[in-house]
């Protein structure tokens, strides 16, 4: 493994409500909400990671848009092997088929038990709604939803 650990995490907003998981492994940050994705594997492409986790994780594909933001340094982060390593997030705008139905209120798609063990849809405009977070990602969250406010050709694609 290297000695930087690369994170790629899942912006997907509906109607104004940001899709968040809580991560239930490793048991070092089980428990909060993050937005959902994948540490990226070597050679890996990081839209595959993301339509990686979707499927397995969510029985779901995903479309990845692009790159939104700037890397977020992430302090403390424990990656698949419950270690300390250090780490980079970076966040994709990214979309659910628009063909698929789901129960936003039931916080569909649920996962599948191997990451995650709660999914929802909090309000960009009230993030709270959910937590605890895991630091960096609560703050990026705040990031998504201004980004996502001052964003209109995002909206109408919502």
């Amino acid at each position: 493994m290297s000695d930087e650990s690369i994170v790629i995490g899942a912006a997907i907003v509906r109607d104004y409500h940001l899709f968040v998981a809580r991560r239930m492994k490793p048991s070092s940050v089980s428990g909060y909400w993050e937005l959902p994705g994948a540490e990226l594997a070597p050679g890996e492409e990081e839209y595959s990671a993301l339509q990686r986790e979707f499927t397995s994780e969510f029985s779901v594909s995903l479309r990845c848009v692009d790159r939104i933001l700037s890397d977020q340094r992430l302090n403390s982060w424990r990656n698949e092997a419950d270690e300390a390593a250090n780490a980079t997030l970076r966040v994709w705008r990214c979309q659910l088929p628009s063909e698929s139905t789901f129960d936003t209120d039931y916080g569909e798609p649920r996962p599948n038990m191997y990451t995650y063990d709660d999914a929802s849809w909090v309000s960009i405009d009230d993030l709270d709604a959910v937590g605890p977070w895991r630091e960096a990602d609560r703050l990026l969250a705040g990031d998504i939803a201004n980004h996502y406010h001052h964003d209109e050709i995002w909206q109408s694609a919502d």
